[in-house]
């Protein structure tokens, strides 16, 4: 986790379905060992809502110490309009978590490969709030 000013938390929401064939290469790059550690920040997959998506398969692909929220309305406070989707926020001690109320947005992307994902996620974390 990277812990910026004051106890302040970044967090990657990744926006993923079990059924978006783009969303594959993000799906493997999540499960690959030590990804947390690459990441730097604390990773949670946000789904459609229940109704809407696979809870089984959606569980069986998140990695290890990812949070699963199946919200489509967390899709909609984000402006997310497609799978595949990345939102790096960042959260104060005492705010509510990020997939229930947006936070500061440091960075968004959608339509990269998992690689420039990294790359993007390291640069927001870098550039000043």
């Amino acid at each position: 986790m990277t812990v910026a000013d004051a106890g302040a938390v970044d967090t990657l929401l990744a926006f993923l379905t079990t059924s978006c064939g783009s969303c594959k290469p993000f799906w493997e790059m999540m499960a690959a060992p030590g990804f947390a550690r690459t990441l730097g920040a604390r990773l949670v997959v946000v789904t459609p809502s229940r109704s809407m998506e696979d809870e089984r398969r959606a569980r069986e692909l998140s990695p290890d110490g990812a949070y699963l929220h199946m919200g489509s309305e967390t899709w909609f406070e984000y402006g997310v309009g497609a799978s595949g989707s990345f939102v790096l926020v960042r959260t104060g001690p005492d705010s509510p978590e990020p997939w229930e109320r947006a936070g500061q947005v440091l960075g968004s992307t959608s339509g990269k490969t998992p690689g420039e994902l990294l790359e993007l996620v390291k640069r927001w974390q870098a550039t000043p709030a």
